[in-house]
């Protein structure tokens, strides 16, 4: 639903302000949401281990505030970051309203993550609802005034978050005697790194083969991620489970064996799904021979590696139950290490970028993180390998 909430948000910014402050609103939504890595998504990763582990209501809540107050630490000094950046480098992008959208952001994603961890899904889907109609509302109301766009959608996320939160409920006490501890941060650099390949794909394309391919490719890449939603929920529903089998003391190889099983088939669907879609995009913009076979076979390539991507999915669970976020981090280094050198390395000996090329290295290196994610995760799959 974030990804839904992104694309409609947008639109109704596009409509009621301009393009030019949707482009600006944008903007600064898309350096939100990356430096939310460190303040909601690692942070959020951890409420979906720890809150179904809790051993009753009381303690789930006492957990989650644990973390919300992790979440909140790194976010008061991410955002004094951004006025140091803004104050002194100057930009385009408005920094107050970047401070805006992550708040928000933040506050909606933690919130959220509680009622995921407890599996409440069509409270959830409620919630998303509701900030629907919210950022339709501080959007018309806010533009009448004359504030930028940046700020009803900021507002917005940070008023149904609030809303979430009085309906998590207080902990019994405030949270006490617990200190920092850095693996939200490393979870969420892991997922900045682990997503960060797939980012660069069309601004490369861009550069390589120009705007209208870039614009094509694009298209492409946002149908793959929506498909992508069926295999991460699939891993997602499973998350709250393993983390009781740690928690109990079981084995996770039986249902890490199912998990991928089933985050197979859905890939495998996807892909079929996808390449008919690929096909229509790219006979619906028209191109000449050499050109149509050239975009198809790379948009059918990025299909196929964002559904190679997901299939580690359920051995990354497995890391994250464990909360071996310093293997993931150094998974994920590897994979865009290598990414990042094999196209130097080429940009260095030829002069220029090819997207043919980057998308052969994207495929290898994809296959190359599922083998490290495979094999590092099968020494954790029983609870004597972790004791020992």
């Amino acid at each position: 639903m974030p990804g839904l909430y992104r694309v409609i948000a947008f639109f109704g910014v596009q409509k009621i302000y301009s393009l030019g402050e949707l482009g600006t609103a944008a903007s600064a939504f898309s350096v939100a949401q990356i430096l939310a890595y460190f303040t909601a998504i690692g942070w959020a990763s951890l409420i979906l281990v720890r809150v179904p582990a809790a051993r009753g209501r009381d303690a789930a809540i006492q957990r989650f505030y644990e973390l919300l107050c992790m979440g909140g630490v790194s976010a008061v000094v991410v955002c004094a970051g951004v006025l140091l950046w803004a104050r002194f480098f100057g930009s385009d992008i408005s920094g107050n309203e970047i401070i805006a959208i992550l708040i928000g952001w933040s506050v909606y994603q933690l919130t959220r993550h509680y009622f995921l961890a407890h599996r409440k899904y069509r409270r959830v889907i409620a919630y998303d609802l509701v900030l629907l109609s919210a950022t339709a509302s501080f959007v018309v109301a806010l533009h009448r005034i004359g504030v930028p766009a940046g700020w009803p959608l900021g507002i917005a996320l940070a008023a149904v978050g609030i809303f979430m939160l009085m309906n998590i409920g207080w902990p019994g006490r405030l949270p006490q005697g617990w200190k920092f501890e850095p693996k939200g941060l490393e979870f969420g650099f892991t997922n900045f790194l682990s997503g960060g390949i797939a980012l660069s794909l069309v601004p490369i394309a861009n550069i390589a083969d120009g705007a209208r391919f870039a614009g094509v490719i694009s298209l492409i890449a946002s149908f793959s991620l929506i498909s992508a939603l069926i295999p991460r929920a699939i891993s997602m529903y499973r998350l709250p489970e393993l983390s009781r089998l740690v928690s109990d003391g079981q084995p996770l190889t039986m249902l890490t064996t199912q998990t991928a099983r089933e985050v197979a088939l859905a890939c495998g669907a996807a892909f079929l799904v996808n390449s008919a879609i690929v096909l229509m995009i790219v006979l619906y913009k028209g191109a000449d021979a050499d050109a149509f076979w050239y975009t198809l076979i790379c948009g059918l390539a990025i299909c196929a590696q964002g559904c190679i991507s997901m299939l580690g999915m359920a051995y990354s669970s497995v890391l994250m139950v464990r909360e071996e976020s310093r293997m993931s981090v150094t998974i994920n280094l590897v994979s865009c290490g290598a990414f990042v050198a094999a196209l130097g390395a080429f940009y260095l000996s030829t002069g220029k970028l090819s997207f043919p090329f980057t998308l052969a290295v994207c495929l290898a290196i994809t296959l190359l993180r599922n083998v490290m994610l495979k094999r590092q995760s099968a020494s954790l799959l029983l609870p004597a390998a972790v004791a020992g």
